[in-house]
């Protein structure tokens, strides 16, 4: 009875890590999720040029949050990796790195908004906002595959 206990207690235990591993690869999947939905709607918003100037910053700012919390999540996920494959580290650092750039490109168009003049920063806002999202998609594939 006592050798069962044992294994059972052990199985649990190490079923808790990977479901932990597994929750915040899927918190890292939604926000990235969420990226690529409010870059798609600001791009768009831009290019049909129904977005007010007042929409775009609100938009922008929604935006930065989601990248923030991105962020966030990323950094609490890899202090709690250790014990990955050599394929599953290449795809973690891809995947830190794909964050970065989101962070980046976040932070420039952040600087646009605020520079003042929204209207002659319209394409290179509708560019942004398009690469937000591509890059928002791949990080979503990329954490995927760690998923698995």
């Amino acid at each position: 009875m006592k050798p069962l206990v044992l294994t059972l207690t052990f199985a649990a235990l190490t079923v808790v890590p990977a479901g932990a591993e597994t929750k915040a690869f899927r918190d890292i999947i939604g926000d990235a999720a969420n990226i690529q939905m409010d870059a798609e709607a600001l791009r768009d918003g831009l290019r049909s040029k129904k977005l007010s100037d007042s929409e775009v910053k609100a938009e922008v700012a929604a935006l930065d949050k989601h990248v923030e919390q991105l962020q966030k999540d990323v950094d609490a996920m890899d202090a709690h990796l250790q014990d990955l494959t050599p394929t599953q580290k290449k795809d973690w650092e891809l995947a830190k790195t794909k964050a970065q750039l989101l962070n980046i490109v976040s932070d420039w168009k952040v600087a646009l908004v605020e520079s003042g003049d929204i209207r002659k920063n319209r394409s290179i806002l509708t560019a942004h906002a398009q690469g937000l999202a591509v890059r928002a998609n791949l990080l979503q594939k990329t954490v995927n595959r760690l998923d698995r």
